[in-house]
């Protein structure tokens, strides 16, 4: 018995004739004589010996596991491979049974398997199941099976098995039905058309689906490669077929192209086709190959929407910024190779804020695709306009001599886009301030800066103009730049502070009231002028917080003072588009304890000009809560009469600019009007600028009924504005002397 295992082993791995003979032979040793039944029994364990051996040699160095089990699947003998397949030592599976190892979703397929192997049903299986490793993991393995059997009685004795992983195997299988399932399905649902390519021959076996998506009947086109190559775009001939070398090369894993393809109505639709090759002969060369072909017309009608959409302003259709600079740069490195000069037109429109706000945002748009088209008018084939965002637009002419052909251009702008624009029946009117640069060898970007600097110089020129940039200029840019960013840090520092105005009745003497005026004291420059200032911060948006932290800090002053005097702060256009200027008016007064009708807001006519409705209605809601309204500049606007009517002021303030000419007679009757329509409405008549006595003088027997000036006083601290609440106080007599 003990070298039967090795002996049922060799039956069973093709060395059936060795092992009969070697059993033959053991049968007649009974009946040999004796001397040479020993010499043949020698030779016989001998022979028994080196079975063995090479046995022992094929079952330890092969890479499958070999294993020896019972009937009952328990394992007797385990290869040495049992190490690398499954982690374990050989003699940690013996005495175990595979069922122990098998994944649960494989055990009932198995269990079945060993059953009819142990009741000797099968002689011979092959079987593939999960087995799980020492470390926990899962492989694939496929295991062989020879069931062993006595060799006197036929009776089933155990059999032997043979594990190999195919794991890879496995999962490459799976990969390829998948694979296969995928196109099945992506071809059974239409999106695809199959082709398969027979190389040497030139024969095209082509889907009904390839056909129908071109509009083509199957019976009228010849299925060859040539038939079909004719088909693509002639722009896209080389490529796909430089890519398609590629592939059959073996230069690229695929084939996959986009090309264009003539359909039967003499169109063409774009199309995506994929290919492997999938035979080859033993020199290399491609036999056949297999793909698919998908009509990507609709994603490429998407794609460049989705381009143009990324490059181009969806209100005018213009180029946006990104592709105005990329044009830009084109025209740069032309015109420098060329040794050409061009130009930039950076243009701004005038009054459009009053259009968009005043008849709505559909008005303004209209507004712009109007001026869009004017402009576009203007240019030459080759140039480039392009809106850059919100009104501001940008013209590049490619090719410019002289200066004069720049500025010839940059007049028939004004001209056009300054003509009346009709919106719903009505007509509109902007205007457009232009920044003109010539490029001199300049990189694009510093041509642009330069025209973006002109802009800044024409604005501030008065707009609806053009100014040709100058190298002065951009000093005087970079310190505008430099300007606004101090302003910034003065706004976080709360580096501002307000100066008090004496406001006196002209029929008491005494003092009404102060106006709140912003002052800034640069840390190097020193004070900075208003003038300079303030409009900066309402271009920049700064004087939102700016008017608000005034508004805050002047209620809070104020309310020191005695009780019948008023304190006036100067609000501007922007706070009320940008802010909810009603809730900073309440929070002001909240957290100063000031009385409401101790506050006066003066606003000029630029405020009204925004949006009329919605300011006077703003104001209206103001003037209710006890708020005093005062108009600003009262003059020097163009509809300031017609502001009267639609908002009862509590307070008129007469420009300066009238009191300095009081002594003109027609001035004098502009001031005289003034007065007339204060009095009717019953509002106060405040006579600004009043620098001397004889104006003083004048502006009494014109009507005014309020005056303030440097007569009387310049802007005071809020400790000097004290004090001289309480010298008026102690001295009665000698502010009405002043008034005379």
């Amino acid at each position: 018995m003990l070298g039967l295992g090795p002996f049922v082993l060799i039956e069973h791995t093709g060395f059936r004739a060795q092992f009969f003979q070697f059993y033959v032979a053991v049968v007649f040793l009974t009946v040999l004589p004796a001397a040479a039944e020993l010499q043949h029994r020698k030779r016989l364990f001998s022979a028994l010996r080196d079975s063995e051996t090479r046995y022992r040699l094929l079952a330890e160095n092969t890479t499958d596991l070999i294993v020896l089990s019972d009937l009952d699947t328990t394992r007797r003998y385990v290869s040495p491979a049992a190490q690398s397949l499954l982690g374990y030592e050989p003699e940690e599976l013996v005495g175990t049974r595979p069922l122990d190892f098998v994944h649960p979703d494989d055990r009932a397929g198995y269990g079945e398997l060993l059953r009819s192997l142990g009741a000797g049903e099968v002689d011979q299986a092959t079987t593939h199941q999960r087995y799980r490793r020492k470390d926990g993991s899962w492989v694939w393995i496929e295991v062989s099976f020879s069931l062993t059997r006595d060799e006197k009685t036929g009776a089933a004795t155990g059999y032997v098995a043979s594990l190999r992983d195919v794991t890879k195997r496995r999962e490459a299988e799976d990969a390829l039905r998948l694979s296969e399932e995928r196109l099945a399905m992506a071809l059974e649902s239409g999106s695809d058309g199959f082709w398969d390519w027979n190389i040497e021959t030139g024969a095209v076996e082509v889907s009904d689906h390839w056909f129908s998506t071109l509009g083509y009947d199957p019976a009228e086109m010849l299925p060859n490669i040539r038939t079909l190559e004719g088909l693509i775009h002639p722009d896209d001939v080389d490529r796909s077929r430089r890519q398609l070398v590629e592939h059959l090369k073996g230069l690229a894993p695929t084939f996959e192209c986009e090309y264009r393809l003539r359909t039967k109505s003499g169109a063409f639709g774009w199309s995506l086709a994929r290919g492997k090759v999938v035979a080859r002969a033993e020199d290399g060369r491609a036999l056949r190959m297999v793909g698919t072909h998908i009509d990507i017309t609709r994603r490429k009608q998407v794609e460049r929407q989705i381009q143009h959409m990324a490059l181009h302003d969806a209100l005018t259709g213009l180029p946006n910024r990104a592709l105005f600079r990329e044009k830009l740069n084109q025209f740069a490195l032309r015109a420098n190779s060329a040794g050409r000069q061009f130009a930039i037109l950076a243009c701004d429109l005038d009054r459009f804020k009053a259009v968009n706000d005043t008849r709505g945002h559909a008005a303004g748009d209209a507004v712009l695709t109007a001026v869009a088209d004017r402009l576009k008018s203007v240019a030459g084939q080759g140039d480039c306009v392009a809106r850059l965002g919100g009104d501001e637009f940008a013209i590049v002419l490619q090719h410019v001599d002289h200066r004069d052909e720049a500025a010839r251009v940059a007049e028939r702008v004004i001209d056009l886009v300054g003509r009346p624009i009709e919106v719903d029946g009505q007509l509109a009117a902007v205007g457009v301030s232009i920044g003109v640069a010539l490029s001199q060898g300049d990189p694009a970007e510093q041509v642009f800066k330069n025209a973006d600097v002109a802009l800044y110089e024409a604005k501030a020129e008065g707009r609806n103009t053009f100014r040709f940039f100058e190298p002065g200029m951009a000093a005087a840019f970079i310190a505008r730049n430099q300007l606004e960013t101090d302003l910034q840090a003065a706004l976080r520092q709360e580096a501002f502070s307000l100066r008090y105005q004496p406001i006196m009745t002209l029929a008491s003497g005494r003092i009404c009231g102060f106006e709140a005026l912003l002052r800034w004291d640069h840390p190097t420059r020193g004070p900075v002028a208003p003038s300079e200032f303030i409009p900066l911060a309402e271009e920049t948006g700064l004087i939102v917080p700016l008017g608000d932290w005034a508004l805050r800090r002047a209620c809070l002053e104020a309310a020191a003072w005695p009780k019948d005097m008023r304190v006036a702060v100067n609000v501007s256009a922007v706070q009320f588009q940008r802010s909810s200027l009603e809730g900073s008016v309440a929070e002001a007064l909240r957290a100063s304890g000031l009385a409401a009708n101790r506050l006066e807001l003066e606003i000029t006519e630029s405020v009204l000009m925004q949006n009329a409705v919605a300011v006077v209605s703003s104001l209206m809601r103001l003037r209710a809560t006890g708020v005093r309204i005062a108009l600003d500049d009262f003059g020097t606007g163009y509809s300031s009469l017609s502001y009267l009517r639609r908002f009862p002021f509590n307070k008129i303030k007469i420009d300066r600019s009238f009191i300095v000419e009081i002594e003109d007679p027609e001035v004098a009757a502009i001031v005289r009007a003034i007065v007339g329509l204060g009095a009717r409405s019953g509002a106060a008549i405040t006579a600004e600028g009043v620098e001397t006595e004889r104006q003083l003088d004048r502006v009494r027997q014109e009507g005014c009924t309020e005056v303030q000036g440097y007569f009387f006083s310049r802007p005071l601290t809020a400790d000097q504005a004290r004090l001289f609440i309480a010298a008026a106080t102690a001295a009665d007599e000698a502010p009405r002397a002043l008034i005379g």
